[in-house]
């Protein structure tokens, strides 16, 4: 999680107000999932495969396919592996993950999501184990170096300063996972791309995965649905922040350094098991 995950403006004299900013953010999110076409319960499952991803840019690594497993389908034999640039990488010897799963590891085999799953995802996500650890991080952090939102340095301020990081990276998650990946068709997963790949690729995968994001069926598009959700938990802050964090100028901030900040969750998200591995293997030596 980022350092400083939250961000402040000074505060709008002829605005509505903090509150004003927060519905009218809410209401900017939520409008498109009154246009969206729901999930038929009664669809077939998924084909087994889907087609290798179209990057983004040409000069960006390629996400890898996910391969699909239907709820009543048989999965992989372990003989083919995961998809990155129409080139197979690995074996498959993992069980097919969850749909309401965020990390996928690389080879794994997944469902295809339903809206429900997403709304699941987007719920699950805002309170795992590690998206407290990064509450207490930011909060941490803000409190060591009195940053944004400057609630003061005294125990009562890091209680503060943590309940205001809960509040904006739960809403965060909900807002992208749930509500807007859900509104825009995206597939809010990190797909790991692993060891098969050179460290520079997969860093360069990793830290851009914020703001180049994936279709429910596997198409590479513009992250609408994370930017979107992150712009508008940033916004629904106002309403909690302290008066001297208001205004335009912090929340863009704050918008660009929780991009920031979850680029790098998922720099670390991407090479955990190697780092893991490694102590495993320095441990027996």
């Amino acid at each position: 999680m980022p350092a400083k995950n939250v961000c402040s403006i000074r505060h709008w004299r002829t605005s509505p107000g903090p509150v004003g900013f927060g519905l009218l953010a809410f209401a900017l999110v939520t409008a498109p999932c009154l246009a969206a076409n729901p999930a038929n319960p009664s669809d077939p499952a998924p084909r087994a495969t889907s087609t290798a991803t179209e990057t983004a840019t040409s000069d960006l690594p390629d996400a890898p396919s996910a391969t699909l497993a239907g709820e009543s389908s048989s999965l992989h034999d372990g003989t083919s592996g995961n998809w990155y640039g129409g080139q197979i990488t690995g074996t498959n010897t993992q069980p097919v993950a969850l749909a309401r799963v965020k990390f996928i590891s690389a080879g794994q085999s997944v469902r295809k999501q339903r809206p429900k799953d997403k709304i699941l995802l987007g719920l699950r996500e805002s309170v795992t184990p590690y998206a407290m650890a990064g509450w207490l991080l930011s909060a941490g952090w803000s409190q060591l170096l009195d940053l944004s939102p400057n609630y003061g340095v005294n125990s009562e301020a890091f209680g503060q300063r943590l309940g205001a990081a809960a509040a904006l990276n739960s809403s965060k998650e909900v807002f992208s996972d749930s509500v807007l990946a859900t509104a825009f068709h995206q597939d809010p997963r990190y797909y790991q791309l692993g060891p098969d790949h050179k460290f520079f690729n997969r860093a360069l995968y990793a830290v851009t995965r914020p703001v180049i994001g994936r279709t429910d069926s596997g198409k590479t598009i513009p992250n609408y649905a994370f930017i979107l959700g992150t712009g508008a938990a940033v916004s629904l802050a106002q309403t909690y922040y302290p008066e001297r964090n208001m205004g335009v100028t912090p929340v863009m901030r704050g918008w660009g350094t929780s991009l920031a900040g979850t680029a790098g969750g998922y720099l670390v998200s991407e090479f955990a098991d190697d780092f893991i591995n490694w102590l495993h293997i320095r441990k027996h030596e």
